[in-house]
């Protein structure tokens, strides 16, 4: 087994560690990340291991909207 290998929980936001309520994820056909723009600036924050493996929530991405409009 290699070392550098760990479970992504889809689930949780890579960001702040908090269930990311992903809709999609939980079986629906919808998500609210679906009627929203999760900006590249902020994406770039998830560590590259973790990028494509599972979503930030909403309350980074309002969190990320507040810091750029102060």
């Amino acid at each position: 087994m290699n070392d550098n290998t760990f479970e992504v929980d889809p689930h949780q936001c890579p960001l702040c560690g908090q269930d990311n309520r992903c809709g999609y994820r939980a079986g629906t056909s919808d998500c609210w990340c679906f009627h929203t723009s999760v900006p590249m600036a902020l994406r770039e924050r998830i560590a590259p291991e973790l990028r494509g493996k599972t979503c930030i929530c909403r309350e980074c991405v309002e969190a990320y909207h507040r810091e750029q409009n102060h």
